[in-house]
């Protein structure tokens, strides 16, 4: 099952011990129950607030959109093409 990008936002916003209404602030909502809509799916993150998040949860865009491990799995791949290439 894929996840949405709410699910990415909420499991990073408790991975660094952050209450919604502190990123709420920080997004410059004035309602802490946006933040709930958002991680439920309920409501779309605007666009233009996706860098600021990613600053507060001090995380790259792309795990926002595609999750913590991202990066990791990049790392692998790219590990795993030089094995292969190298011989």
């Amino acid at each position: 099952m894929k996840k949405k990008i709410g699910d990415n936002i909420k499991e990073i916003r408790e991975f660094r011990g952050l209450t919604q209404s502190y990123v709420t602030k920080e997004l410059g909502y004035k309602s802490s129950s946006m933040l709930s809509e958002i991680e439920s799916g309920k409501k779309g993150l605007d666009s233009e607030k996706i860098p600021t998040l990613a600053r507060i949860l001090n995380v790259s865009i792309d795990q926002i959109f595609f999750g913590l491990n991202v990066h990791n799995s990049r790392t692998r791949n790219k590990e795993s093409q030089n094995k292969i290439f190298q011989g």
